[in-house]
């Protein structure tokens, strides 16, 4: 990766921003980290062939913030020496960690499809992760994040690794996988608060989708309702049409599910 050739500010949407980088070796390898100077104050930065780490100041956070941008080796041997230096880095520069990145390595046999899984790999990467006293956050939107078209092979390579004090500072931390597009690598996303919608327009249960006559009312009042207005309280309106259509129905099927139980 050649440093002078990439074009950072097309990645931001801003000119508020710094960034770091590393050069490649060979094919392998390439770190660049972009961060909001208002918000991420960059005191000192480590780099390797396999991580780029970012230490300094994070807005609302009251100890220092690590930040560590990680692509993991192939060899096994390497992967466990990178752990091993992670770790030491870790015990080194207390504070608030965050590790991301592609780590080449997965936790467990589920975690590939046609590909083979290496037991002493994911023993070495597992105990990192305990010693290390860190949290491999539960990830949405997709079960793998990377995709080979040779043979259809699946793995989960990518994610978020935070430690207590992130956990304890952010409860509602969220990981989602995104849709690939011109990667093999899907991009996920690390959020630290959960979007609130508002209340639940309506109670639903899963047993219903099952009941005869279900399906029918929620087309028919989905389909014959007119309204008007911003789209938002067009919606709003709408879904309180479907909650009276289905609050008829069940004043009908409810007494023939209890026939049924009896």
């Amino acid at each position: 990766m050649n440093i002078d050739a990439i074009d950072v500010h097309g990645c931001w949407d801003s000119d508020e921003f710094q960034f770091f980088a590393t050069q490649s070796a060979g094919r392998s390898g390439g770190l660049l980290s972009i961060w909001d100077a208002n918000i991420f104050e960059v005191r000192e930065v480590i780099k390797s062939n396999h991580f780029l780490i970012t230490i300094g100041d994070w807005e609302g956070i009251p100890r220092d913030t690590i930040v560590a941008n990680v692509y993991g080796p192939h060899d096994p041997v390497e992967k466990k020496r990178l752990w091993e230096e992670l770790l030491h880095w870790k015990k080194e520069r207390p504070g608030t960690w965050v590790l991301f990145g592609d780590f080449n390595t997965v936790r467990r046999r589920d975690e590939r499809i046609n590909s083979q899984f290496c037991p002493s790999s994911a023993f070495y990467f597992n105990r990192f992760i305990s010693e290390a006293g860190l949290h491999d956050i539960r990830m949405g939107g997709s079960r793998y994040t990377y995709f080979c078209q040779t043979n259809i092979k699946l793995s989960k390579l990518d994610k978020f690794l935070v430690c207590s004090n992130f956990i304890n500072a952010f409860p509602s931390t969220s990981v989602t996988a995104l849709p690939r597009e011109l990667s093999d690598h899907s991009p996920i996303m690390l959020q630290t608060s959960s979007p609130d919608f508002g209340k639940t327009p309506f109670r639903l249960f899963n047993s219903w989708l099952d009941r005869e006559g279900f399906e029918a009312v929620v087309k028919k009042a989905w389909g014959e309702f007119k309204g008007y207005g911003a789209p938002d309280m067009y919606m709003m309106a709408k879904l309180k049409y479907l909650k009276n259509g289905i609050k008829i129905w069940r004043a009908t099927d409810q007494p023939k599910e209890v026939i049924e139980l009896q």
